[in-house]
């Protein structure tokens, strides 16, 4: 076991090729921004990991934690998040997924609160899904999803930040409308970099106002598609079967073996509900549940908990992971 030493991240230390995305302490103007790496007693670099303002939950900061391959994972990952802890005036926010035990028990050790589950998320086009896109794709009064205008992109900017913002008020409020507005604003700009795809996205509309839409965002890594459902009012009386339209425009758009990549929430019931009658083949090996989890620290906020009533009995074996209770 080496001796380990935790200090702030230098200019020289971000430029040492043995991990790619270091940025020094401070990395920004402000206190906010804290990187900090583990050395061993030759000084060579072992982990390192920083907190990020999440600029969409102003209540929370994401963490950002690395360990070299070989070292003693636990060990490094303690002395990090203990670290970042005692410089956070912030709850550190962390996913961990079913299959990252490592994670899942950092998180339990440092009194880690779950706020947050998300089912698996990953569903392959495919037979099944074409028929359940076949009885879904026309809402009770006869509407379905079409083709998106580029001069309705403002039209759906606002409706993106409505739904976020309902969608996330009970358990991580998010920030004011108009600065969720403003960071997503590249992202509905026709031609951007990280915009959604106009060809594969898609509206519903009705009394000539978009009460729906399915954005299809750039491919991830291994070729799977994010999508983004939302509807305006949130939680309105017709607001599953018009994102289910959407949805099912989207599968019409899709050619089998396609990947979308769809999350919900458990204390969203009316999208969770949703997802789970949408078929898919047998769950991908790496297809698990995901923690959203809070880091306390002694300055900032308490994290808000989720409910025992609202853990899903297929989720519990994640649940008591994190929370230390596994035989």
């Amino acid at each position: 076991m080496p001796t380990l030493t935790v200090r702030p991240t230098t200019t020289a230390d971000a430029a040492d090729p043995v991990f790619g995305n270091l940025l020094p302490d401070r990395w920004r103007e402000g206190d906010t921004c804290r990187s900090v790496v583990a050395t061993d007693s030759s000084g060579g670099l072992l982990g390192h990991c920083r907190g990020i303002d999440n600029s969409f939950h102003p209540d929370s900061r994401s963490l950002v934690l690395e360990v070299l391959e070989g070292e003693p994972w636990t060990e490094v990952a303690d002395v990090l998040l203990e670290a970042q802890i005692a410089v956070s005036t912030l709850p550190l926010r962390l996913k961990p997924a079913a299959h990252e035990p490592e994670l899942l028990d950092l998180c339990a050790r440092h009194g880690g609160v779950l706020v947050q589950l998300m089912p698996p998320w990953r569903y392959v086009v495919g037979d099944a899904m074409r028929t359940w896109a076949a009885e879904h794709r026309t809402t009770n009064d006869g509407l379905r999803a079409g083709h998106v205008d580029d001069a309705r992109r403002e039209e759906m900017l606002d409706l993106y930040v409505e739904h976020y913002t309902a969608q996330h008020a009970r358990w991580s409020p998010a920030a004011r409308p108009t600065e969720l507005r403003a960071e997503n604003a590249p992202d509905f700009a026709p031609g951007g970099a990280g915009s959604f795809d106009p060809t594969r996205s898609v509206v519903l509309m009705r009394e000539k106002q978009i009460v729906a839409q399915a954005l299809a965002w750039p491919p991830e890594p291994d070729g799977g598609l994010e999508i983004s459902l939302e509807s305006t009012p949130h939680g309105g009386c017709a607001a599953r079967e018009d994102m289910e339209a959407c949805l099912a425009a989207v599968i019409d758009r899709s050619a089998d073996g396609d990947v979308l990549l769809i999350d919900s929430h458990v204390t969203e019931e009316l999208e969770s509900s949703m997802m789970r009658d949408v078929p898919g083949p047998p769950p991908h090996p790496a297809d698990t549940w995901t923690a959203i989890v809070g880091i306390p620290v002694p300055s900032g906020p308490a994290p808000t908990p989720l409910t025992d009533a609202q853990i899903p009995a297929d989720a519990m074996h994640l649940v008591e992971r994190l929370t230390g209770s596994l035989p």
